[in-house]
């Protein structure tokens, strides 16, 4: 009688589990299209661009410093400001040619290619 209770209890279990795991799975499909549905660009392109932008960030940081750091005080400040005025003007054009208005990866193009898919 023992027996029969644990198989009992154990089939209840793998059947709980199993309806589980089909309803994870129906969820799991709807919130990635959902998901998918909301992006306004593919995620990849939204890592690179977050990758692009820390780069950027740390280029500026770190070599500009090191510029004011290793060059004598009045003149450092000076090529400092160039430097900055000059390598944000480069990285604005950069990202505004790969993700700006008619960037290769804009957000118009990207609705366009969607939309051309379908």
């Amino acid at each position: 009688m023992l027996t029969m209770k644990k198989r009992r209890i154990k089939s209840v279990l793998e059947s709980r589990h199993e309806a589980f795991d089909s309803m994870l799975l129906r969820v799991s499909k709807r919130r990635k299209e959902s998901i998918e549905k909301i992006m306004l660009r593919p995620f990849s392109q939204e890592i690179l661009r977050c990758i692009f932008i820390i780069f950027i960030m740390l280029l500026d940081t770190f070599v500009l410093l090191q510029i004011l750091l290793d060059v004598p005080k009045p003149f450092g400040f000076i090529l400092f400001a160039i430097i900055i005025v000059v390598a944000l003007y480069v990285e604005i054009r950069i990202y505004g040619s790969i993700w700006g208005k008619n960037g290769c990866w804009s957000l118009d193009h990207y609705r366009k290619t969607k939309k051309d898919n379908k």
